[in-house]
């Protein structure tokens, strides 16, 4: 489902050569409804179990009145904007009869810690009788559990909307490594991935049992920034040589979350792409060395894995996911990934660890060279889509890669285009005369109208590149 801003919704039956005052009091009048009627549930909800013949009926009854406006619309969203109640987008008029109505279903959404509630055309009695059964006991579940919930039960047609934190301030990041405008719009979401991918795979969180709903939880957010359209793929020109295990796992989550995107991966499913990258290498360290040992960290991952957490769907991908993603590596056919999520979790790990992969900083492949490998000699070991799918997420020129411009400028691309892959978004390094653009006045921008890429710089052309990670 798409972020939650819509239209206005359109009159339900408008009749030809109706007024535009009479359209718009129509609109509000189906608002109105819509609203009242939801908070009627609730209250309700307290007297009848979900279930219960009675509540049935009234969830049957409010189903046939926002199926009108979802057969027209598509989408019904109810939020909250500076205390005051939305339909779409729209406020709704302070009548007297709904006016307490409106003012307790927000209480409601602000107990619960949500922005709101979205309902998408399709939605079944089941669901929504689902959702209910989620959404009314509140002292159970809250905010960011109470999503996690719901994606755990399958919904598809409706779902919680989570509050919307504000960017963090400029002045908080002090990487001249990062662009200003995308960390403003990334870091909220990246930074708890890092943290956390650290807690799991660094700390004692395997060893002491963790529920995957829980790590789920806390990547929802960066598989909602990627599907939302934010430009989190720039994390990616960060990656540096002989990098961390966890910094591994977050860097492979966040491309394999990309890449899912670009194939058409629900957001329920991405979540489930990013948990089973986040522990891929849950056995790292725990295997001998070499190519036996290649096979004997996998295997411990699914050991780790599967000791530390409930069987269900997600740690079923994620087991799978640790014995399979080094398969291709090994070049035995009999062993390659079958599942599109171990494939997807392979091939993002194939490009993250080529890039970081180096004895020294003078062998250290350049992103395009790191693709092209990907790309070309290996791209036999995943399906054609998964390849295609990695060019469209990291575009033709990856975040980090230094390129020069036909006018003879330099920058550092930081990701595709959303239409044009082979046009990346920059960030100026240095003018066509050679004088260096300072890194405080750098950001990132499209690709200006005019300009094209005339090449990518060889590593020795590099302009200096320090490796610190400030910003993590």
């Amino acid at each position: 489902m798409g972020p939650h801003v819509n239209p206005p919704l359109p009159n339900p039956r408008p009749e030809d050569g109706a007024d535009p005052a009479a359209r718009a009091s129509a609109l509000q009048d189906l608002a109105l409804q819509l609203a009242s009627r939801f908070w009627a549930l609730v209250r309700s909800g307290r007297a009848y179990s979900v279930g219960h013949v009675t509540y049935t009926t009234q969830l049957e009854n409010y189903l046939t009145l926002l199926s009108s406006a979802l057969e027209l619309h598509g989408v019904v969203t109810f939020d909250v904007a500076e205390g005051e109640l939305r339909v779409n987008g729209e406020y709704l008029s302070m009548r007297a009869n709904p006016h307490k109505a409106l003012e307790s279903l927000v209480q409601e959404f602000g107990a619960r810690t949500l922005d709101g509630i979205e309902f998408e055309r399709g939605l079944s009695l089941e669901e929504l009788e689902t959702f209910m059964g989620l959404f009314l006991p509140g002292e159970r579940w809250k905010g960011a559990e109470l999503i996690a919930a719901c994606d755990d039960a399958g919904l598809e047609h409706v779902r919680a909307l989570p509050v919307q934190v504000p960017a963090e301030a400029l002045g908080a990041v002090d990487s001249e490594e990062l662009p200003a405008d995308i960390v403003r719009n990334t870091l909220v979401t990246w930074r708890p991935v890092l943290a956390g991918a650290r807690a799991l795979l660094e700390g004692s969180a395997l060893d002491d049992g963790i529920e995957l709903r829980h790590v789920k939880r806390m990547i929802q957010p960066l598989a909602d920034a990627v599907l939302a359209g934010e430009r989190a793929i720039a994390m990616l020109a960060e990656v540096t040589p002989r990098e961390s295990t966890w910094h591994h796992a977050a860097h492979t989550a966040l491309l394999a979350v990309c890449v899912g995107a670009k194939l058409g991966l629900s957001r329920h499913d991405l979540a489930d792409v990013a948990v089973a990258a986040l522990l891929h290498d849950a056995g790292h360290g725990w295997g001998d060395a070499g190519e036996a040992g290649t096979v004997s960290h996998t295997r411990e991952g699914l050991r780790r894995v599967a000791w530390s957490t409930t069987l269900n769907s997600t740690s079923l991908g994620a087991m799978r996911v640790a014995l399979e993603h080094h398969s291709p590596a090994l070049g035995d056919p009999e062993r390659l990934p079958t599942t599109l999520m171990s494939q997807l979790v392979s091939i993002s790990d194939a490009y993250v660890t080529l890039l970081a992969h180096a004895e020294s900083l003078e062998a250290w492949l350049s992103p395009n060279s790191a693709l092209a490998r990907v790309i070309g000699p290996m791209r036999g070991l995943w399906h054609p889509a998964l390849t295609a799918a990695l060019v469209r997420a990291l575009g033709v020129h990856p975040p980090g890669q230094y390129i020069e411009l036909d006018d003879g400028s330099l920058a550092r691309a930081m990701g595709p285009d959303a239409d044009d892959p082979e046009r990346p978004w920059i960030e100026a390094v240095a003018d066509a005369r050679g004088m260096t653009v300072p890194p405080a006045d750098r950001r990132a921008l499209p690709l200006p109208p005019g300009r094209s890429v005339a090449r990518a710089l060889t590593r020795a052309e590099w302009p200096h590149q320090p490796f610190t990670r400030r910003a993590s």
